[in-house]
C-alpha cells in the first residue's frame, strides 16, 4: 500500500507523530506502545480509516 499525504494530511501526519513521540517522552507510552501505535496506523485498510485513526490519537492528546 502506498499512501501520498499532502496539504493538510501531511500537517495531521506531522501532528500525529509529534503526539505519539511526546507520550514516549512523558512515559505514557513504553517503546513497544509506541512502536505499535506507529504500527497500527500505517496499516489501516484505507487513506480515510488512516487518518481518522491519526485524528483521534492528536484530539485525545489534545485533551490531555
Amino acid at each position: 500500500m502506498h499512501q501520498n499525504l499532502t496539504g493538510p494530511d501531511r500537517v495531521l501526519l506531522d501532528r500525529y507523530i509529534e503526539s505519539v513521540l511526546l507520550r514516549f517522552s512523558d512515559g505514557k507510552y513504553n517503546l513497544m506502545e509506541a512502536t505499535q501505535e506507529l504500527g497500527q496506523a500505517f496499516t489501516q485498510a484505507s487513506r480515510e480509516e488512516m487518518l481518522t485513526h491519526m485524528l483521534g490519537v492528536v484530539e485525545a492528546g489534545d485533551d490531555a
